[in-house]
């Protein structure tokens, strides 16, 4: 089995004139996204390997297309063309191959240390990675009354937070709502979801715990790198998930329902929703 880690890193750096950010000040922010594998295959033979590895990917902009020097990723330089491609607006960066944790020195992955140098300043984080999850529980049996609230528990991690979210499909009458998730973040280690959200027949499907490290995601968090200005690091172990279906009320005849309805669908990845939660 695959086990993915994502690391979230949202970076603002600035060079200031002055003792205040603010205006006559350069900026450049990036966005890196760092998936971790605890398997994987590796040439020269690319047989099944059980060693985790990185890929990191992201976006680099700025008030002004910043120069960029390089990405150090522990002990390795990604620098140039190669690594680096200007798009409109920003610069795309990617280290196209994994780097597995046999090919750099303690402490490899726990915590992970990553630094970008630009031409108007430099910044530097590292955080650790959240320890996987055990179990989750349900709180429920297959079939709830309309209008009764939902409680979700797990175990085994130690994540500054955690994202739960789920499939929710609803029947107000012979139309069928089809729409994702209300997710939500908590520190705790279980979540009540409110008796109001489930007032129609329907179900509940693919509920997912996501735990992360780094700052709680809202407006204002305080950054967790430093350097020449400030950034946000976030590390996302692998997420643990349901395959119950929970049926509310009578739930749904998908056989004879008169017509489907799609609502707004919740498509956004974890680091967005961290994003858009901090309004970045």
């Amino acid at each position: 089995m695959c086990v993915t880690l994502i690391l979230f890193l949202v970076v603002s750096l600035f060079w200031a004139c002055g003792d205040d950010f603010g205006e006559n000040d350069d900026s450049v922010s990036a966005i890196l996204f760092v998936q971790h594998y605890y398997t994987g295959r590796r040439a020269p033979d690319w047989d099944v390997i059980h060693v985790p590895g990185v890929w990191v990917s992201g976006d680099i902009s700025g008030s002004q297309m910043p120069d960029i020097d390089s990405v150090k990723i522990a002990d390795i330089i990604y620098s140039g063309s190669m690594y680096f491609s200007p798009n409109q607006g920003d610069v795309h960066f990617s280290t196209y191959h994994r780097i597995w944790s046999d090919s750099i020195p303690a402490p490899h992955f726990d915590p992970l240390s990553i630094k970008i140098l630009t031409d108007i300043g430099e910044l530097t984080g590292s955080i650790t990675v959240p320890d996987t999850m055990e179990s989750l529980t349900i709180h429920a049996p297959d079939t709830i009354a309309t209008g009764t609230p939902l409680t979700i528990s797990w175990t085994g991690s130690d994540a500054d937070y955690y994202i739960v979210e789920y499939y929710h499909n609803w029947m107000p009458n012979e139309w069928c709502w089809l729409g994702y998730s209300r997710d939500t973040v908590v520190t705790a280690d279980s979540v009540t979801f409110d008796s109001s959200y489930f007032i129609y027949n329907g179900d509940i499907t693919d509920i997912e715990v996501y735990p992360v490290n780094g700052p709680f995601p809202e407006v204002g968090a305080e950054a967790n790198m430093q350097g020449d200005g400030h950034g946000y690091l976030f590390c996302e172990n692998q997420m643990i998930a349901s395959d119950r279906t929970i049926v509310i009320g009578e739930g749904i005849d998908y056989f004879l329902v008169y017509s489907l309805k799609k609502v707004s669908l919740d498509t956004l990845s974890i680091h967005e929703k961290i994003k858009a939660r901090m309004g970045l």
